[in-house]
């Protein structure tokens, strides 16, 4: 057995128990982190996918996409952004109703796309879808006289009830004229 003049040597401490005082919070926090991460993608990409494959939201950019003004305004290809910037969504078991704000871009500027609707059934119909383009007037996509007043329930036509139309040659008959106290006839005006 050699010695050496300095006489024998201490054996060196090892990586972790040089380090482990930084080491171990670091370490924990990397993989909370990771977790976090983690819950978050999968969380976000559900949530990305319920909201993109709604058909409301599918279908107003649709009809952004294909609307002649929207694409002269904007140019083409006309890309939708991939997060809503405003999105309410509220449903129930026989209908629902949906707002959302979605921005739009294309090689001539960047708009936003507003809408509205109400669902009866599996349909939804839009009460408003407009597109929003800066220094450029409102394109609204559903034509003038498409939006209802405020607060009020759009007209179905198909809650009236059935009424059998009188036939050509028959005119209805003129009121009778009510009669007075002494049967006489009051006049009305």
């Amino acid at each position: 057995m050699s010695t050496t003049s300095e006489g024998q040597m201490v054996p060196q401490r090892g990586w972790w128990s040089r380090n482990w005082i930084w080491a171990a919070p670091v370490g924990c926090m990397g993989l909370l982190f990771s977790c976090c991460l983690l819950g978050f993608l999968l969380f976000g990409a559900t949530t990305w996918q319920s909201l993109r494959g709604s058909g409301v939201l599918v279908d107003g950019v649709t009809q952004a996409k294909q609307s002649l003004e929207v694409r002269e305004a904007l140019g083409e290809p006309i890309e939708s952004s991939m997060v809503p910037q405003q999105y309410s969504m509220h449903s129930g078991t026989d209908g629902g109703s949906a707002r959302f704000a979605v921005g739009l871009k294309g090689p001539k500027g960047s708009g936003t796309l507003y809408g509205e609707a109400y669902k009866k059934g599996d349909a939804w119909t839009f009460t408003t879808l407009k597109v929003e383009v800066p220094d450029h007037p409102v394109i609204n996509l559903l034509g003038p006289s498409s939006e209802p007043a405020p607060k009020t329930i759009p007209f179905d036509p198909k809650s009236l009830p059935d009424v059998e139309p009188l036939p050509e040659d028959e005119e209805p008959a003129p009121p009778e004229p009510k009669r007075g106290k002494q049967g006489q006839e009051d006049i009305q005006l």
